[in-house]
């Protein structure tokens, strides 16, 4: 499925422009920069895997119809500098899901992306509704073992 041509009706650019330049990026960075962010979800894979974090009391109580919005691409990366503050719980969860392309939502993507620079999640369309959970693993945090 090839998006550029249609990234340009899915995304607001000159909205993200104005954030990029609320941040006192000139007109020109702001463009550059917002290049730069079109071409890394233009190259996203048709299927991406994406982590999540999810605190919980019980893992039963999480809502698989309704994963979540925001994943990160790096595992270690995301076990290593997230904090684990996601949900109201006592155990901690790293979800492993299967991410189709069509269910990232491009602009929101690229706005956190801007807002959020260290994090690069993606985000995905209605609570991750159309994603496929392929592993739920419980996260020791004293020693980050899971």
């Amino acid at each position: 499925m090839k998006l550029l041509p249609l990234l340009s009706e899915i995304i607001d650019k000159k909205a993200l422009i104005s954030v990029l330049k609320s941040m006192n990026y000139s007109e020109k960075e702001a463009k550059n920069e917002l290049k730069d962010h079109l071409n890394r979800v233009k190259n996203l894979p048709e299927t991406l895997i994406g982590y999540r974090i999810l605190a919980v009391n019980d893992k039963k109580d999480i809502n698989l119809d309704e994963i979540g919005s925001h994943f990160g691409e790096n595992k270690v990366e995301l076990l290593s500098n997230h904090s684990f503050c996601t949900g109201c719980g006592e155990k901690y969860y790293l979800i492993t899901a299967k991410i189709p392309k069509k269910e990232v939502d491009l602009e929101e993507t690229i706005k956190n992306n801007i807002l959020y620079p260290n994090e690069m999640e993606i985000t995905v369309k209605n609570k991750g509704k159309n994603v496929k959970i392929v592993r739920i693993e419980e996260i020791n945090t004293e020693n980050n073992d899971f």
